[in-house]
């Protein structure tokens, strides 16, 4: 059977909920589900946002400069994460929620800061880390029901695994000698140092 085979029918089904706008008769994912997954997403990136502005701030050593750069440049990041996951919100027939009084209960993302400039950089780790595994799922949960929301989350996927490659890259070094990953960061607490040789 032709994909253009019965232009009529479609044509007939999609008039009788016109009312539904963008969301056609053919959406086979359950709205509800989608809306509360979706509205969950955008509660994490709020938090993401939060954290990294909390974290730009609390920033003050000799890599002030560098790590103020890039909680900004993340921060910023996040916020079109949001804006992304609110629109697609709205544009399937549901409501963005911004409800500042249950944020952190429907985000799947924390909001956690530590006393030194490592223990920032180590939540922000563990915060995309989380992130980049529960977006994965999403995905497949998108898949071929729902392309546009699936691209929209592999595109944030994207920025999530950047931003985690640029923190670790910060924290942790391999070790020449044993291929391990050893914590580098010294900006205000030495975890653990190569060996001499």
């Amino acid at each position: 059977m032709s994909i253009l085979s019965d232009i009529k029918g479609i044509e007939a089904k999609v008039r009788e909920s016109m009312q539904d706008g963008p969301v056609t008769p053919y959406y086979t994912l359950p709205l509800d589900k989608v809306y509360g997954l979706l509205n969950a997403a955008l509660a994490s990136e709020i938090i993401c946002v939060l954290r990294y502005k909390q974290h730009y701030y609390m920033t003050t050593s000799i890599h002030q400069e560098q790590l103020q750069g890039l909680f900004k440049e993340h921060w910023q990041d996040e916020e079109k994460h949001l804006e992304l996951i609110a629109d697609r919100i709205k544009q399937l027939g549901g409501v963005p929620n911004l409800d500042p009084n249950d944020i952190s209960k429907r985000a799947f993302s924390s909001f956690q800061s530590g006393h030194t400039l490592a223990d920032l950089l180590r939540e922000d780790l563990l915060a995309e880390r989380v992130v980049i595994k529960i977006y994965g799922d999403i995905v497949r949960f998108f898949g071929d029901a729902d392309p546009v929301s699936r691209r929209m989350f592999e595109e944030i996927l994207k920025d999530e695994e950047d931003h985690a490659d640029e923190i670790s890259d910060l924290l942790y070094t391999v070790d020449p000698k044993t291929g391990n990953a050893v914590e580098q960061f010294t900006g205000d607490s030495v975890i653990k140092r190569f060996e001499d040789s």
